[in-house]
């Protein structure tokens, strides 16, 4: 590790910063959104461009010291024990082109940030429900979005990339060029070397409705009504004649008990989301509300769910359907597990659904994605 040090410290620029234990910048840049499993590294490389991470990776590949990148700290992949983390947090770059419909996108982006720079440019594209989420981790998994239903999931979106690989190359993959790497990249890219730049698809807000505004709902009902109203959402979902995305839960409210709630994201007018998801409303709730947002502030109203540390998962798997009668299964296991294990109060069951994207545009772009075709996820 000595010898590593040594020979990055005397190639990376003067903006990049090495971190060992003992820095007070130490604890804080391995900070993670959960706790679970997060290991202590036996340094931290900040890059602050793309040639020092060319550096970096070429000098630990050569020492043989593991390393992983890191950007909001969300992914199992972005901690290890005893080796090298490189934190792009130092290097990030947000390129808009909106006569052209791309953004270039460079280093440890975060969600909000680039939610913010495509607003300034009225455009915006695929992103994830938390505003602390790295952008180009995101994109390279796959990249659920609340937006599927308009324009397909963000791999889907990626036109080109620029990788550092295991020699310290920087590799550009496009569709004229290394396009095998680029249909990787779109999907399972944090197989294939460390992404330091996406240049991705981007579209007019209208898509979402007049004036770029779309409508967050929410709903509330009693536990004991579950196979009513999940019986109700399937209908509303499967109909697939409007554009919407959303959650069907079962928590723990502070003020309500355990609780059903329906959480859709209409993409259109208030009236055309009540008319929507009427079948939801004919149910009588004890409380719904809905309110415009755009798209600047997506993720803003999770913001309670982005604070790092703790010890929370998030995990999700696909499912073929909505099927009702499971929904009211995992309802009791739900209330099993609030009453029997503490310390899981505020553990949440939720399907996450969107509406069918149209086959054309970038429905069409081939990926490495295995999950491109679930629309339903739990």
């Amino acid at each position: 590790m000595e010898t590593f040090l040594s020979e990055v410290r005397h190639k990376i620029s003067r903006d990049s910063r090495i971190l060992t234990p003992g820095d007070p910048e130490f604890a804080t840049s391995n900070e993670r959104w959960t706790d679970i499993d997060r290991e202590t590294p036996a340094v931290i490389i900040q890059p602050s461009n793309e040639a020092d991470v060319a550096i970096t990776v070429k000098a630990a590949t050569e020492a043989k010291v593991p390393f992983v990148p890191a950007t909001g700290g969300h992914s199992p992949w972005s901690t290890i024990e005893d080796g090298l983390i490189i934190d792009l947090s130092r290097f990030k770059d947000i390129s808009v082109d909106a006569d052209q419909r791309i953004v270039s996108v460079r280093g440890g982006v975060l969600m909000k940030e680039l939610q913010v720079a495509l607003s300034k440019h009225d455009q915006f594209t695929t992103v994830a429900n938390g505003n602390t989420v790295g952008t180009i981790p995101y994109m390279i998994g796959g990249g659920i979005s609340s937006y599927t239903p308009l324009i397909g999931y963000a791999c889907e979106n990626i036109l080109s990339a620029r990788v550092v690989v295991a020699s310290g190359d920087i590799v550009v993959a496009s569709q004229t060029e290394n396009s095998d790497l680029l249909w990787a990249i779109r999907g399972a890219g944090q197989f294939f070397g460390l992404v330091t730049e996406l240049v991705l698809r981007t579209y007019s807000p209208s898509l979402m409705g007049p004036g770029g505004v779309r409508q967050l709902g929410v709903l509330f009902y009693p536990t004991d009504r579950a196979l009513e109203v999940c019986s109700a959402l399937k209908s509303v979902v499967d109909a697939n004649d409007h554009a919407s995305a959303g959650h069907f839960m079962v928590m723990n409210d502070p003020s309500k008990g355990r609780i059903l709630m329906v959480a859709p994201q209409y993409f259109g007018t208030g009236p055309e989301l009540q008319m929507t998801f009427k079948p939801m409303t004919d149910l009588i709730p004890l409380e719904h509300n809905h309110v415009p947002s755009t798209f600047d502030k997506h993720s803003d109203h999770l913001g309670w769910m982005c604070p790092k540390g703790d010890f929370k998962r998030f995990s999700q798997t696909g499912l073929k359907s909505i099927n009702p009668e499971h929904f009211c299964r995992l309802v009791d296991l739900h209330g099993e597990l609030s009453e029997t294990l503490p310390g899981t109060e505020r553990s949440v069951f939720s399907i996450e659904w969107h509406t069918k994207a149209p086959s054309e545009g970038p429905r069409e772009t081939p990926t490495s994605f295995g999950l491109k075709d679930i629309d339903i996820w739990l």
